[in-house]
């Protein structure tokens, strides 16, 4: 089977959110399959304004902001625009490809940026660049990891987190994702976070449909999002070395073609 086509005839399962869910539905088909989109996220901006505003009005006052996610990007300028703010920004550090696309998008270029996307690499990275009266601000979501914030405040420096957006599930989703995994629609199910992970398995476990995912080729976009499907009782088959939805699927084709 040629490279072009190796999904042809496989419905392939994508649970980020529905506006990070273009890019693997295209390239999904590109390959000859057919994505199935069944959100297991939607972000909304925190509904705690009143907590937010204080540390984006002493912007000036951090040497660092770190952005770990393309969403921390967007809903970081939303809530500049809410509050009608153009602070000078602080040395910016950011995790990932989208990421550092999305500021670029703003006309921001980061000044750190480490050489694996995981957590644990970039502050081990980013540490020798800061000292103990180093301030550094994390917007980031409320499912994140607090690992980045903790090691900063081991190492001395200054770290404040503060959750500007929320990770649900659409309620939606659930009952779409029982009907498809009942009637067996899905051949390799996809997952780019561990987010999408866990309220994959708490609506299997919900229902009981384990006996469904068992055949399933299950493909996760990093080593985060690997740990904890294993965890959850998946078998994963793909975990490419580079974490982009790409690299994902190439590694997807080299499992297929075994």
């Amino acid at each position: 089977m040629k490279d072009s086509g190796f999904l042809q005839g496989k419905n392939v399962l994508v649970t980020r959110g529905r506006q990070q869910a273009a890019e693997l539905s295209q390239l999904i088909k590109q390959y000859g399959g057919s994505p199935i989109e069944i959100p297991l996220l939607s972000f909304l901006p925190s509904n705690n304004k009143n907590y937010i505003q204080p540390y984006l009005d002493k912007l000036e006052q951090y040497d660092w902001i770190i952005f770990t996610s393309k969403n921390g990007v967007d809903f970081f300028f939303y809530w500049l625009q809410v509050f009608g703010l153009e602070p000078r920004m602080p040395k910016i550090a950011v995790i990932g490809e989208k990421t550092k696309q999305a500021l670029l998008n703003k006309g921001l270029q980061a000044e750190f940026i480490p050489s694996s996307y995981v957590a644990e690499v970039f502050v081990d990275e980013l540490i020798p660049l800061l000292n103990e009266t180093s301030r550094v601000l994390l917007p980031k979501g409320n499912l994140a990891r607090n690992i980045i914030c903790n090691r900063i405040i081991t190492s001395g420096a200054h770290c404040d987190e503060i959750i500007i957006y929320e990770n649900k599930m659409p309620e939606q989703s659930e009952k779409l994702l029982v009907d498809t995994l009942i009637e067996r629609k899905v051949d390799v199910a996809t997952f780019t976070s561990s987010s999408t992970v866990e309220n994959f398995m708490k609506v299997v476990k919900k229902h009981g449909l384990a006996g469904y995912v068992n055949d399933l080729t299950v493909a996760c976009i990093g080593p985060i999002a690997k740990n904890t499907a294993e965890k959850l009782g998946l078998t994963v088959d793909v975990c490419p070395d580079e974490y982009t939805a790409k690299a994902m699927i190439k590694s997807l084709n080299q499992f297929e073609r075994r």
